[in-house]
């Protein structure tokens, strides 16, 4: 499950192996998330795309512009983009 810490500016999932993270910073209506983190243990479960979709989708709700400073949640605003064209 992912939870929003709004005072440290992340989302995280936690599991017993570890704890998987995205890291933002908000400024003038612009959320720009800045990494993007899942400990090698839980990599390949679908746990960067987790967070990247509850980041992406509390930024819409709030309607915050979205900037990437972190190389896999960019690429997964590409491709999310190419998915709704």
């Amino acid at each position: 499950m992912v939870t929003h810490d709004k005072v440290k500016e992340t989302f995280q999932i936690s599991q017993k192996e570890g704890i998987s993270y995205l890291t933002y910073h908000i400024s003038n209506h612009i959320l720009t998330v800045y990494h993007t983190v899942v400990p090698q243990e839980l990599r390949g479960r679908g746990l960067a795309a987790k967070l990247a979709e509850a980041v992406y989708a509390w930024t819409k709700e709030k309607n915050y512009t979205i900037h990437s400073e972190c190389s896999y949640m960019s690429a997964w605003l590409k491709h999310h983009e190419n998915q709704k064209s």
